[in-house]
């Protein structure tokens, strides 16, 4: 794999019914993810429009790193526990250049 950094940009978006639920799930997943090794930044963001959207602006090292992290427990159940409560996502990954 490439040995390039790379940015992901998550943008999500909760059904509002379970907004808050979803809010409490990116707590510990950020807390977790930054601890990762080749996790240069982590940081969420709420929406100044929508009460319900978030953007997660990733820094890897490289694309192995990402990978690992999609490998890791606290990702993993993320993905379980929240399936349901998704409005809409969209995840974009960049290089830097």
């Amino acid at each position: 794999m490439s040995s390039a950094a790379v940015v992901v940009i998550a943008q999500l978006e909760a059904k509002p019914a379970f907004s808050a639920e979803f809010r409490a799930a990116l707590t510990p997943l950020v807390a977790a993810s930054v601890q990762e090794p080749g996790c240069h930044s982590y940081q969420l963001h709420q929406s100044l429009d929508s009460p319900h959207s978030w953007m997660l602006y990733e820094v890897w090292e490289s694309q192995d790193a990402l990978n690992a992290h999609q490998q890791q427990p606290h990702f993993i159940a993320f993905v379980a526990n929240t399936q349901g409560w998704f409005a809409s996502s969209t995840v974009r990954r960049y290089q830097l250049s």
